[in-house]
């Protein structure tokens, strides 16, 4: 079992159950993916001005002053993505049950830029998931801070699909339907306002390429 610097597991510790998720039934892929499209598209009126101020939140993370603006993401912008995302995406399914760590294990220094693991509650309640983020590659001066933002966007739908659909969201490595579809919902919605192809989000696999940091050097 592999584990990261602070001890966390990066796989389940425990064996796969069919568990209620508060009360209901694990989803289904599809169903998954329309709970977020459906919460996307249909803001109750009461909760229009909170969307609103999340939204202009994340625009700022994300797009900063430049869209391709080097400046540095920190832990502390990443809670505010997690925390806007949980908002207008996922209709704050992710609250309380995500985390991330950096590493710079082997595997993480050329195979890996992120991956996501899951395991049950401790109260029972569902499941929780661990967000693993590669330090070498995306703490790199070479990338340019979309590359960042890309992966960690790409692990937060995979989380969403594990807290929702549980051991059914590993199929296709993770990249179901569901997940491609919610992932074109969140890559619509920046290009909208950032541009076409900026996050390239619903690849699978990221182009380290195309995140090559091209500001001239100091």
């Amino acid at each position: 079992m592999e584990r990261t610097r602070s001890g966390n597991s990066i796989v389940s510790d425990t064996p796969y159950e069919q568990v209620p998720y508060n009360g209901s039934s694990i989803d289904t892929d599809a169903a998954a993916a329309k709970r977020v499209e459906d919460h996307f598209r249909r803001v109750p009126k009461e909760l229009k001005q909170k969307r609103e101020e999340h939204e202009r939140r994340l625009r700022k993370l994300i797009k900063l002053h430049d869209p391709k603006d080097p400046g540095w993401l920190d832990d502390k912008s990443l809670l505010g993505i997690l925390t806007a995302c949980d908002t207008i995406f996922f209709a704050g399914d992710l609250a309380g049950r995500v985390e991330w760590e950096w590493s710079s294990l082997e595997r993480y220094r050329e195979e890996l830029i992120g991956t996501t693991a899951f395991r049950r509650r401790a109260d029972g309640q569902g499941f929780e998931t661990l967000i693993i983020l590669s330090e070498p590659i995306l703490r790199n001066s070479r990338y340019d801070r979309r590359l960042l933002l890309s992966a960690f966007l790409h692990e937060l739908i995979h989380c969403y699909l594990f807290i929702r659909c549980g051991f059914d969201a590993r199929i296709d490595g993770g990249h179901t339907k569901g997940w491609h579809r919610i992932a074109k919902i969140i890559n619509d919605w920046v290009h909208s306002w950032v541009g076409v192809d900026y996050l390239s989000l619903c690849n699978k696999e990221a182009n380290l390429e195309h995140f090559h940091n091209r500001q001239p050097a100091h």
